[in-house]
């Protein structure tokens, strides 16, 4: 792949879906829209992306008729083994196994690298961020969800079937506290309050409580608050001053450093890279969550925000795609990254 190919990367979030063209490694356009607008009426997502990268390509001087891209790297947030398929459909519009990388590749003739948001999102911070230089890293994604990508020397971790690094999967005790509906519980998780679960019984996952979108859902309970939070965001100096949103904001420092602690118990990584959109927000709390991880591990992580702010995932999806075409197959392969152009719910 010459080293002014362009290539198409995109970001497929629960919430948000951005798509961005890139040359020389740089962003030279992007659009970002709700990922439900992409899939209107029973509509595909597969459809939604291919008209909004068509949109961005003929915005961009690129029509579609003569589209001067070698590749595209789709990053999901889902899980995917190494072939690039996705394991486990998403209730937000990411179907199973392989069908968005092949609606993909079908309509821009290129070959498409697929892999989980945080493995991307890992792989920029280690290649180009804030991890550059370390052995073993843990890059957490903090958005609607939370996610994982993990660096154990020098390379990312897969596990054996592409779902490794789902840290929003981490079971807390829970109580149930009312019937099963549409595959979900009310459950009260004590400290870490309560919550809809679609986790076994007995448990919630860690995201469904302490993940930007649960806390927004908390949050919007708070009528009363004297700080009314934009857009559900409980994080930011303003929100988290307010005395009746400040105990959200300490459950998700807690159950924050619950996952830190539970990484290093495990993988013992030198440093933790949170990045993410809730991650910016809480950027202000960032000696008190170290503090906390320091209470709870003996040889606690480096802490640390992100470097490349909410790009992180669009620039490992630029990456993954050039290292599918530029010969970095093998290297990334034996990082546990699939870069063949064939490419859970929760």
């Amino acid at each position: 792949m010459r080293a002014d190919t362009a290539t198409l990367a995109i970001d497929v979030g629960a919430t948000r879906t951005r798509i961005a063209l890139f040359s020389h490694g740089a962003i030279t356009t992007r659009t970002d829209m709700p990922t439900p607008e992409l899939a209107p009426r029973g509509t595909g997502l597969g459809d939604g992306l291919v008209r909004a990268a068509h949109a961005l390509l003929a915005n961009a001087g690129e029509g579609p008729e003569h589209v001067a891209i070698g590749a595209v790297g789709l990053s999901l947030a889902a899980s995917v083994d190494e072939d690039g398929n996705v394991i486990q459909e998403r209730d937000f519009g990411i179907p199973a196994g392989g069908v968005l990388r092949d609606e993909l590749a079908k309509a821009f003739e290129v070959p498409v690298a697929v892999n989980n948001d945080a493995n991307l999102a890992a792989l920029a911070e280690h290649e180009l961020g804030a991890a550059k230089g370390h052995e073993s890293a843990a890059v957490i994604t903090l958005g609607s969800n939370i996610g994982l990508g993990l660096i154990v020397g020098g390379e990312i971790v897969r596990g054996a079937h592409g779902s490794a690094g789902e840290a929003g999967l981490i079971l807390l005790t829970a109580t149930s506290t009312g019937a099963k509906t549409n595959g979900r519980r009310p459950v009260d998780a004590g400290r870490f309050g309560s919550t809809s679960s679609a986790a076994p019984g007995g448990y919630a996952w860690v995201e469904e409580l302490v993940g930007g979108r649960a806390l927004a859902r908390a949050a919007s309970a708070h009528r009363a608050t004297s700080v009314q939070p934009s857009g559900g965001r409980i994080l930011t100096p303003e929100a988290f001053a307010d005395p009746l949103l400040r105990p959200l904001g300490e459950r998700a420092l807690e159950g924050w450093a619950l996952i830190i602690a539970t990484v290093s118990a495990i993988v013992d990584p030198e440093i933790v890279v949170l990045t993410g959109s809730v991650a910016a927000d809480a950027a202000h709390l960032l000696d008190a969550l170290r503090r906390r991880v320091a209470e709870l591990v003996a040889l606690p992580p480096e802490i640390v925000l992100g470097s490349l702010g909410p790009d992180a995932e669009l620039l490992g999806a630029d990456l993954f795609a050039r290292a599918a075409l530029a010969g970095a197959a093998d290297r990334y392969a034996r990082a546990g990254l699939s870069a063949q152009s064939t490419g859970e719910r929760r």
